[in-house]
């Protein structure tokens, strides 16, 4: 009897010892992934409403320097995403026209799996000295976490002038450029970029919230939610200093039909299964929550700012 006793306080013992091990290995796992380098996708920048497929169709020196820059991410360990991949996906999904183009591109990015999107610019200019022509590719880089835009470096590379016209020879030479420290400017690009996402990694991700009402929804900020006995905005500001990275939101503005959130702030990685946490995630979980106290929402996520509409 007593042997029995003992065996079953030691398989209790190695239960409870299983069970506190298992969140500290998550918690562990979440924190080497965070360490990764992040994953990232180069696409074309777009101004003035332009057309994506026009460009990566007619602008052959865009698709070059993409190709180049990516073989560079790749080359230095970084994961990196195919662009035109993802674009073609959803070309195939729906005729985009010029009036789209702006909706479009959100949708692209509400698509780019990768951590960080890289906006490429390429410009080649022709001068003209002594009556002949040279020529330069200036690439200006961009890098913009994909949730919501936020702005992590931005370097122009400019190249030596050449007279040749070949795209190929002046982006290839405007990515061998180095900065007065001897530094490859793309490499330099890299490390601010780098710099940011470690800034990031500490303090979150960061997303906007307008909360509102529809037309003709009599319930106010003010109004109380039945099943919490509570006004409503006191439940939305709970919600947000529960759920909130390291307990950071600031909330801009609350008036009778409106509750505005300037930043709130959520982790990289989701700590249940260290996968990605995006704007999206975010939003299934706000929607869970209005489910729970029986109130009808509706959303709209543009890119960095999530809009929820009571019903």
């Amino acid at each position: 009897m007593k042997k029995k006793h003992t065996l079953l306080q030691c398989v209790l013992t190695g239960i409870f010892l299983l069970a506190n091990i298992a969140p500290i290995q998550a918690q562990k796992e979440c924190e080497e992934v965070n360490t990764i380098q992040p994953s990232i996708m180069v696409l074309p920048r777009t101004i003035h409403g332009e057309d994506l497929r026009t460009i990566m169709d007619e602008q052959p020196e865009v698709r070059v320097a993409i190709s180049r820059v990516k073989q560079a991410f790749d080359d230095r360990g970084y994961t990196t995403m195919d662009f035109e991949t993802t674009l073609r996906a959803r070309m195939r999904d729906e005729v985009v026209t010029k009036e789209t183009q702006t909706e479009f591109k959100n949708r692209i990015f509400r698509n780019i799996p990768s951590d960080i999107v890289v906006e490429i610019d390429v410009i080649i200019s022709e001068i003209v000295v002594n009556g002949k022509s040279n020529y330069k590719a200036t690439l200006i880089l961009e890098a913009n976490v994909t949730d919501n835009g936020y702005s992590m470096a931005s370097v122009p590379i400019e190249g030596n002038m050449y007279y040749t016209p070949d795209r190929i020879l002046l982006i290839g030479s405007a990515l061998k450029k180095k900065n007065d420290n001897n530094e490859l400017l793309l490499d330099e690009f890299l490390r601010k970029m780098n710099e940011k996402w470690a800034e990031i990694r500490e303090k979150g991700k960061t997303v906007k919230m307008e909360f509102s009402f529809s037309q003709g929804t009599d319930m106010t900020m003010d109004d109380d939610v039945q099943s919490q006995s509570e006004k409503l905005k006191y439940v939305i500001e709970d919600w947000l200093e529960e759920t909130s990275y390291k307990n950071y939101y600031v909330v801009t503005s609350v008036t009778g039909t409106k509750l505005m959130v300037e930043d709130y702030r959520y982790p990289v990685r989701d700590p249940k299964n260290c996968t990605n946490m995006t704007a999206r995630k975010i939003e299934r979980q706000l929607d869970r929550f209005f489910d729970k106290i029986d109130l009808p929402v509706k959303f709209n996520n543009s890119r960095g700012t999530l809009y929820i509409t009571i019903l």
